[in-house]
């Protein structure tokens, strides 16, 4: 494995992890920096769900290798582009004007973010991850 495509997953692990934590355990900060509401803790812990699992199965994936794994970085690759065009969607729309809200370009920015690095693992390991 490149160091390219090392650090870019190393970095989605990050990445994953840092969020699922912030979801799942540190929930009320979620709540209040967004002002999403007490009622928005169950999609907030559901989201977290699918995203620590993402991160957990990337560090296995880094501990046994990632030959024929593509299907991960892909899922992660439109995953992220869905949530980053919702995010944009959303950022400029009526949502971000319910009373309490508190709008950020975090929505969407992450999300192109995440979106870049599985398109790196794609890109620089396809004797890798087509195995």
């Amino acid at each position: 494995m490149s160091s390219i495509t090392l650090i870019a997953v190393v970095l989605l692990i990050i990445g994953n992890l840092f969020y699922g934590y912030r979801c799942l355990i540190g929930t009320r900060g979620m709540i209040d920096q967004y002002g999403f509401g007490d009622a928005s803790a169950t999609p907030i812990k559901l989201t977290g769900s699918f995203v620590a699992a993402l991160g957990l199965m990337l560090i296995y994936l880094l501990a046994t290798g990632i030959s024929g794994s593509w299907e991960i970085f892909a899922y992660g690759f439109i995953q992220a582009v869905i949530f980053a065009i919702v995010g944009y969607q959303t950022q400029n729309s009526h949502w971000v004007k319910v009373d309490g809200v508190k709008p950020t370009r975090e929505i969407y920015i992450a999300p192109i973010i995440f979106a870049v690095l599985n398109a790196v693992v794609l890109y620089t390991a396809p004797e890798l991850l087509y195995a």
